[in-house]
Formats: structure tokens, sequence, C-alpha cells
């Protein structure tokens, strides 16, 4: 951490960090192309969501509010709205080791009207599918920096294996 200017500088970390934005890049394309209309949560957030226990409490002008643990408390009224939408932003979670500091992680949490699991499987899966595609075309040399296997990547094609639609 001391020289983290120049870690983020190898050839490893440069690598992940590019794969990293286009899986960003590509998860937004997904939906954006097919109707999602981009719906943004606070982060900050007056009680915990989904009944979660872990809470990491933040001044807030004098009050106290909470970071998020998810958007979906806050997303699950839009589709109503808007037909089809998704939040991608950060989330805090308790680490499993140590329950007291929080954890930023970047969700990505779609909401569609009217969707039953079919829906549900074809856009995850479609997802998926969509973003190791769009990183096997556009970043192979930063999967293979990074030491991913290529072949296993190549095969990734919906249907999965146990999604409801093999399971028929």
């Amino acid at each position: 951490m001391e020289h983290r200017h120049l870690w983020v500088r190898s050839q490893r970390q440069a690598s992940i960090l590019r794969v990293r934005a286009e899986i960003i890049k590509a998860m937004r394309d997904f939906f954006d192309e097919r109707g999602f209309t981009l719906t943004d949560p606070p982060i900050l957030t007056p009680a915990a969501c989904e009944g979660t226990s872990t809470l990491f409490p933040v001044d807030y002008f004098d009050e106290q509010a909470y970071l998020t643990q998810s958007g979906q408390l806050y997303i699950e009224a839009r589709p109503m709205a808007l037909g089809k939408v998704y939040s991608f932003g950060p989330t805090f979670r308790a680490r499993i080791e140590d329950a007291t500091s929080p954890h930023r992680v970047l969700d990505v949490e779609p909401e569609i009207a009217y969707a039953d699991l079919d829906d549900l499987m074809e856009v995850a899966e479609g997802l998926i599918t969509f973003v190791v595609k769009r990183c096997l075309e556009r970043r192979r040399v930063d999967l293979q920096a990074i030491g991913r296997d290529l072949c296993k990547l190549e095969k990734i094609e919906p249907p999965f294996p146990g999604s409801v639609t093999t399971m028929r």
C-alpha cells in the first residue's frame, strides 16, 4: 500500500483495471440496448434494507444515516412507471471475516414489470453471455495476462446447465 501508485502500473493490475472497465461498460450497454432505464438509488439510507442486520452508520447533517446495502428497496417501485429499470453502483456489505468494517461492492440490480422466472433467467443468462463475449472480443490480451482460462470463457452460451429452461 505504500507504493500503490507504482503497483497499479504493473501489467497485471493494469489488465485487471481494463477488464473491470470493460465489464462495467458491457453491463450498461446490455441494459441500455434492451430498453432498460438506469435509476440511481441513494448511497445513504435511513434504515436497513431486505432484513440485513449489519449497518454502517454515517453522521449526515447531525442525523444518523447508513451506507446502503442494496438499491433493491428503491428500484422495486420504478418498473411500474418505467417498465424495465436497473441500478448500478456501490453498495456496502460486511466482510465475512470482519462484520464491523464495510466492504464496497458494485451491484447491478435489474427490475422488470410483470416478469416471470423465465424472463428473469433470460436476462441473467443474456447479461453474463454478453459481458463474457464483449471481454473476449475487446480484452482478450488482458484476460490472458491475468490468467483467465479463455477456453472456458469461450464455451459460455445460454441456456446454462441447471437453469429453468434446461430443466423442462
